[in-house]
């Protein structure tokens, strides 16, 4: 996988599972795991969210929530 499918991936993974982040650490690690099974490694999944997965995780999930509130 290049640069943008690796994006495109997170960006599906935290639209389809956003909903279940109750702690940060529970779902880096979820988002960690499951890109592992994709083939992804967890460098390229760091890189793709800016290099702090935790905070993209929260910036993306808060925005979809607002988004779906309108």
């Amino acid at each position: 996988m290049n640069a943008e499918d690796i994006d495109e991936w997170l960006d599906s993974w935290i639209e389809d599972n956003y909903e279940r982040f109750e702690d940060p650490n529970q779902a880096v690690s979820l988002c960690l795991k499951d890109a592992s099974a994709t083939g992804i490694a967890e460098a390229d999944v760091v890189d793709a969210a800016g290099g702090d997965l935790a905070a993209h995780l929260i910036a993306e999930s808060m925005a979809i929530a607002e988004a779906r509130e309108d």
